[in-house]
């Protein structure tokens, strides 16, 4: 489902996306793009599918590794008082009991 209009609601995951998308997401896209303009590249294919698997999904996994390990202890401004998330949660973790 999609949600038509300016969100106000949800804004940090939503900040969250376009540095997914920016930091990584998008390169990925843009590569399979060009494999299926330039090599015919065809995603229902299941042969195809196993191929990207076998070749692409370690390196896929280690750049969304790469970015959660930087997202995780990046500061947050605002309510979080320039801390990352990992000081936030290793915080609150006590105080929760």
């Amino acid at each position: 489902s999609f949600i038509w209009g300016s969100s106000t609601h949800n804004t940090q995951i939503e900040c969250l996306w376009v540095e997914v998308g920016t930091q990584f997401a998008r390169q990925w896209k843009a590569f399979f793009l060009r494999l299926k303009r330039l090599h015919f590249l065809k995603r229902k294919n299941p042969s195809h599918l196993w191929l990207l698997h076998h070749l692409f999904l370690d390196s896929i996994n280690h750049d969304c590794a790469d970015f959660q390990g930087n997202w995780n202890y990046h500061p947050i401004s605002g309510e979080g008082h320039n801390m990352s998330p990992v000081v936030c949660m290793n915080l609150l973790i006590p105080l929760q009991g």
